[in-house]
């Protein structure tokens, strides 16, 4: 289980693809804006599923920084069509 170390606001974090997977586990997608990622066959709004993974305040992150925490974990992200 491969760690990636990032860090929010100074403070240090470390997930793993199986955490997310892991603490997404059970939780309902919210509607999806432009960004998403896809854990377990469902598509997540990326800063719901960055925030829920690491116990984070969404408001303390940048969508740009849940892709590419995201993205080094190996999830596929995509755009939703407008």
């Amino acid at each position: 289980m491969m760690k990636y170390p990032f860090t929010i606001g100074g403070e240090g974090f470390s997930l793993s693809s199986e955490d997310v997977e892991r603490k997404l586990k059970g939780v309902e997608p919210e509607a999806l804006q432009r960004v998403y990622v896809e854990v377990s066959g469902k598509r997540y709004p990326v800063k719901q599923a960055l925030a829920t993974s690491a116990g984070l305040i969404r408001s303390g992150f940048t969508t740009q920084m849940a892709v590419r925490v995201l993205r080094k974990l190996g999830f596929k992200l995509g755009e939703v069509a407008r």
